[in-house]
């Protein structure tokens, strides 16, 4: 039996049994950087449920398979050379796939996608390391925030039901919409977030800013592999905003 530490879970305020990276150190093979960690219960460890490499993995697989279109940079390209192994043993949770069924005249040779598995759910995923970024910085108990109800969107991931090319007028119908409200969030005021110390991440691999709302709402912008863009929307207590309030001064 576990030996419970007296902290609660970072996410649900349950007893923490061990402790969780945020981000994954998944994410950081073979940078010399430090790593956050916050207290967690063994259900929100996402190391323990795999979910972390196959995440990683299908975040990476996009950029491996498009090295041939887009220019990488070499921090990118450090992080990809690092995870090819995972891909492999990842395979069964993020699963390669073709983008477009019926790519137009030029596009015939666009990057391939990654499925999750249903039992990998990326949108659970950002709320957990939204929460872990967010208790590293203010230590606000755990049920102060309800993470369960935060909205969790992003304009660069393209969620698929099954492991199969999309028809490209699918595609342009989500993802037009999604672009117009990308450039709404960012001509918000962003403030800048905080990182590992004394040995920062590098912040090609992962960063994140804050939006504070009126009301009591912040929104969280996280930015992975320099490609991927998440916003994460929550409330939050008074005590919690003024806490991260002067973190966000602080750093």
């Amino acid at each position: 039996m576990k030996k419970k530490s007296g902290k609660l879970c970072y996410y649900c305020g349950a007893h923490a049994t061990s402790g969780e990276h945020v981000p994954p150190k998944q994410m950081f093979k073979t940078f010399d950087c430090d790593c956050l960690t916050v207290p967690s219960c063994d259900e929100h460890n996402s190391m323990k449920s795999g979910r972390d490499q196959a995440i990683v993995s299908a975040l990476l697989i996009p950029l491996h398979s498009g090295r041939h279109r887009y220019k990488l940079e070499p921090e990118i390209e450090q992080a990809i050379n690092a995870a090819l192994p995972s891909f492999e043993r990842a395979k069964r949770k993020a699963v390669r796939t073709p983008f477009l069924k019926d790519p137009p005249a030029g596009y015939e040779d666009l990057p391939d996608l990654a499925h999750l598995a249903p039992s990998v759910n990326i949108s659970s995923w950002i709320r957990q390391l939204t929460a872990g970024i967010i208790f590293s910085g203010i230590f606000a108990a755990s049920t102060t925030i309800k993470w369960s109800k935060s909205i969790v969107w992003s304009p660069n991931w393209f969620p698929t039901e099954s492991p199969a090319p999309v028809e490209q007028a699918e595609f342009i119908k989500i993802i037009k919409p999604k672009m117009e409200l990308q450039i709404e969030l960012d001509n918000l005021l962003w403030q800048n977030g905080w990182s590992a110390h004394p040995k920062p991440y590098p912040s090609l691999i992962y960063s994140f800013q804050v939006h504070i709302w009126p009301e009591k709402q912040i929104i969280v912008r996280h930015k992975i592999y320099n490609r991927y863009t998440w916003y994460v929307n929550f409330r939050a207590t008074s005590n919690s905003m003024e806490k991260l309030l002067k973190k966000l001064r602080e750093s």
